[in-house]
């Protein structure tokens, strides 16, 4: 068996070669998080500042997160590639280290890194994105509207005798408080009634109260209000599971808003699909590592580094674009949440382990 003094030289070099992945994925994230702020800041009302940087900040974890399969590919990759040129591969092998001793310090620090990033880095992401969240509703209000990535929510909604839909750029308080709100009033025919545009609108039992609205009628011209009162029939879980973002939801509060949701009769299965994908992330990171180490296990044996390189790149894509896939049928209710959650991860695992048993043991 491989020695522990050995063993923990292996996971230290892969540790530390992963931080400066991923401290470059941060920097670099952080970089472009900031300029587009500032962007939208010269764009619109907001004044670039101290409050302005620290949004663009706190939102960085969150984006670093969803790069963390692409960090761990290339920091796989590289620490395999640094220990090949330093021929510690080779000088392993001569002294009866097999290839599964010699992975094993990097599968388990892979592991123990997918258990961290689902249980401590997740909720901290999670709260930074909050807050960024906030401070950009501040900032950011009727002159330029933040919009997500994913473009605003709509949802339609009927009280009183008064048919309307609203939408929103961002939510805030678990969707509970909207920011760049915009609302189409029907009249009771159907027709068109009014728009109302609204930098901020918070929910209440039976309304929604519409902060520094404009109400644009087809006839008339524009008129502004402090306060608006738009009439809903939505519960406030049904108004949650519409407009909450699930990422900006800690890990562990997603099994809590999935059973709320179940008791209340409201689907659960994005909270559920959103829980697994995190529980899988070990599996996945294991899994990322195994095909890294496929690809670059053999680079002392070959002259091909660059094209083995982009196999391992194009491999990871792959898996990348299998997980999405599985998350939207998983998000359709096509597939259940767990099986769209575990089932890329644990093939991708098994793939991985035949690979190596096919080229290390014959």
């Amino acid at each position: 068996m491989i020695s522990r003094t050995l063993a923990l030289y292996f996971a230290r070099d892969f540790v530390k070669i992963f931080a400066a992945f991923f401290l470059v994925s941060v920097l670099v994230l952080g970089l472009v998080s900031f300029i587009e702020y500032f962007n939208r800041a010269f764009r619109g009302d907001a004044v670039p500042g101290l409050k302005l940087a620290l949004a663009a900040v706190l939102r960085v974890p969150s984006e670093a997160e969803e790069a963390l399969p692409f960090t761990v590919l290339y920091g796989s990759i590289a620490a395999f590639v640094v220990a090949n040129r330093r021929l510690e591969v080779v000088v392993a092998r001569a002294a009866g280290i097999s290839a599964w001793q010699f992975l094993l310090p990097a599968c388990v620090a892979g592991l123990l890194l997918g258990v961290l990033a689902t249980t401590v880095y997740n909720p901290a992401a999670a709260f930074m994105k909050g807050r960024s969240a906030v401070l950009f509703a501040e900032l950011f209000t009727k002159a330029d509207r933040p919009v997500e990535s994913g473009g605003p929510i709509w949802v339609r909604q009927s009280a009183r005798g008064i048919d309307s839909i609203i939408g929103a750029a961002q939510s805030l308080d678990e969707g509970l408080s909207l920011s760049g709100v915009t609302a189409y009033v029907f009249d009771p025919d159907g027709g068109f009634g009014e728009r109302i545009d609204a930098a901020r609108a918070h929910f209440l039992p039976g309304e929604w109260r519409l902060e520094d609205a404009t109400i644009t009628a087809p006839t008339g011209t524009p008129r502004h209000v402090e306060v608006h009162s738009l009439p809903t029939d939505l519960s406030p879980n049904e108004v949650k599971r519409a407009f909450l973002e699930v990422d900006s939801v800690s890990f562990w509060r997603l099994q809590d808003l999935a059973t709320t949701a179940r008791r209340s009769g409201v689907p659960a299965d994005r909270y559920q699909l959103e829980f697994n994908l995190l529980l899988s992330r070990p599996i996945l990171l294991l899994a990322i590592v195994l095909i890294a180490a496929n690809v670059s296990l053999r680079f002392s044996r070959s002259r091909h580094l660059g094209r083995m390189i982009i196999t391992g790149v194009a491999v990871g894509f792959m898996l990348y674009v299998v997980m999405k896939i599985a998350r939207d049928l998983g998000i359709g209710g096509v597939v259940p949440p767990p099986v769209a959650a575990w089932l890329p991860a644990i093939v991708a695992t098994l793939v991985g382990i035949s690979v190596l048993l096919h080229v290390e043991d014959g």
